[in-house]
């Protein structure tokens, strides 16, 4: 496996000659491995395309969103960052091998620490600050020119369907012992469908969002600050109020979550 992984970072177009290769983070999604070169660090990533299943859709997004972010960065001194993709040899931003696996190489963004889990009101202060400078920052960003990575992702009624089918088909057969959990549900459809019904009636805009505003795709300094919003996959046009709402529901478990780091 080693040597694949050598083999396939030398179809990337960098200078820097490849030391080690080892897993790096702790997601399920993607397959992530750090690769030590002479002088610079990268991360080389298997993009899960049976969940991401249009990648140029999706490496296309990402180009453009982090174009737009480090523009904008560029006059500012606040040591913020964005993550950077390089090119093959052949200039695509991905690479398909032989298994019809898809791979993609990113800078190794150096002195930077996660968390799981949000130890303090700090992390949750810096992580709030991180995605709100996220949203400002593309409110500009012409949120048509994006694709939707995984279709009707916050769909409450493609949602809504799918669980209706489940609960009629009852496929392992837990309906009879889950009936307050159901009601608990259809009785707060209305309330759920508020977002939806509120972007298509024009009340608020649809923009480009995060879509997955865990605290470990935030990226902080040695001092605690912010400096960079990663796991850009999910980056599509979408209602802030998801993002926020998110980043609620998984700022404050008192239990560790897992996912990627990168």
């Amino acid at each position: 496996m080693e040597s694949k992984l050598f083999n396939l970072i030398s179809e990337f177009q960098i200078k820097e000659k490849p030391i080690n290769i080892f897993p790096f983070g702790s997601g399920h999604i993607n397959d992530t491995y750090k690769v030590e070169a002479e002088g610079k660090n990268y991360l080389l990533q298997r993009i899960n395309h049976s969940i991401f299943q249009n990648v140029e859709g999706l490496t296309d997004n990402f180009l453009k969103v982090t174009g737009h972010i480090r523009k904008i960065l560029a006059n500012s001194k606040s040591g913020q960052k964005t993550l950077k993709l390089h090119p093959t040899k052949s200039s695509k931003y991905f690479l398909k091998d032989h298994d019809g696996n898809y791979w993609r190489l990113l800078d190794f963004i150096e002195n930077s620490s996660s968390y799981d889990l949000v130890e303090n009101k700090t992390i949750a202060y810096e992580g709030g600050k991180a995605y709100g400078q996220f949203v400002k920052i593309l409110s500009d960003f012409p949120v048509e020119t994006l694709v939707e990575t995984i279709p009707k992702f916050h769909d409450i009624n493609f949602r809504l369907d799918n669980f209706r089918k489940a609960v009629m088909n009852d496929p392992v057969k837990r309906v009879s012992v889950s009936h307050t959990e159901i009601e608990f549900i259809e009785s707060r459809v209305e309330d759920m469908k508020l977002i939806i019904r509120l972007g298509e009636e024009g009340k608020i805009p649809l923009r480009v969002t995060h879509n997955d505003t865990k605290i470990n795709n935030v990226l902080f300094n040695k001092d605690g600050k912010w400096i960079c919003v990663i796991d850009l996959d999910t980056v599509m046009p979408g209602y802030i109020h998801y993002d926020f709402g998110d980043s609620i529901r998984t700022f404050t478990p008192i239990t560790p979550m897992k996912t990627k780091l990168i």
